[in-house]
């Protein structure tokens, strides 16, 4: 590769628009927690599917709890679900995420967390319940809390499958981790402009050395 071709391919990567973040791959829609869940159609009697009002493990020990009991209420905090009202499949498209427990209240003694090559979460309770965020969606509940220099992902687990036919309490505290992803910088089109005129003056810089070099005729 010549080096004016070299340079002109650096033009173009400096040009090319850069991904600010990696997000859910996923077709559903994120929409704050408010207005009130009675006005919604998610889980049990109008409620929304991260808590059905009647947790085993305490009235106030949903996942909507335990989030603002770290960050406060916020109309920020986000809930991903389908247009329709009901629950979506999704994975995380970040091969390299780091995502640690943030908190679980669970009746059964064990649980493991993990993901799958594709990007989907898995969960088994370790007594018979297993689950994974594609395939069984209903058993998930994600949010997000979108801050300037980092934006948080909360995953809350319900540990009984909701398709066994048991009782279950829809309260998604069993399991609960959080994973962040810090935004990457976008250079603003402004700067893009100035790398792309400083890369082409020097392409040109180059090519009237070398015609000099040559002996060939330069003109203005």
């Amino acid at each position: 590769m010549t080096k004016k071709i070299q340079w002109v391919v650096l033009g173009l990567v400096l040009l090319a628009p850069s991904t600010a973040m990696a997000g859910p791959i996923t077709t559903g829609v994120w929409s704050a927690i408010e207005p009130p869940a009675s006005t919604l159609t998610f889980g049990t009697g109008g409620l929304f599917p991260f808590w059905s009002g009647a947790s085993w493990d305490g009235a106030d020990q949903g996942i909507k709890f335990l989030i603002e009991r770290e960050y406060g209420s916020t109309s920020a905090l986000e809930y991903l679900h389908d247009p329709s009202g009901s629950f979506t499949s999704f994975l995380f498209d970040d091969e390299n995420l780091v995502v640690t427990k943030f908190n679980g209240i669970s009746g059964w003694t064990g649980g493991v967390f993990g993901r799958r090559a594709d990007g989907a979460f898995t969960y088994d309770s370790g007594t018979g319940h297993v689950s994974n965020s594609m395939d069984r969606p209903e058993q998930y509940a994600l949010f997000r809390v979108i801050l300037p220099e980092v934006t948080h992902y909360f995953l809350g687990i319900e540990d009984i499958l909701l398709s066994s036919g048991l009782a279950t309490d829809h309260d998604y505290n069993d399991f609960v981790v959080r994973f962040d992803v810090v935004p990457q910088p976008v250079p603003e089109p402004g700067t893009l402009l100035l790398l792309g005129s400083g890369v082409g003056a020097l392409v040109a810089r180059r090519k009237l050395a070398a015609r000099k070099a040559h002996g060939e005729p330069v003109t203005a």
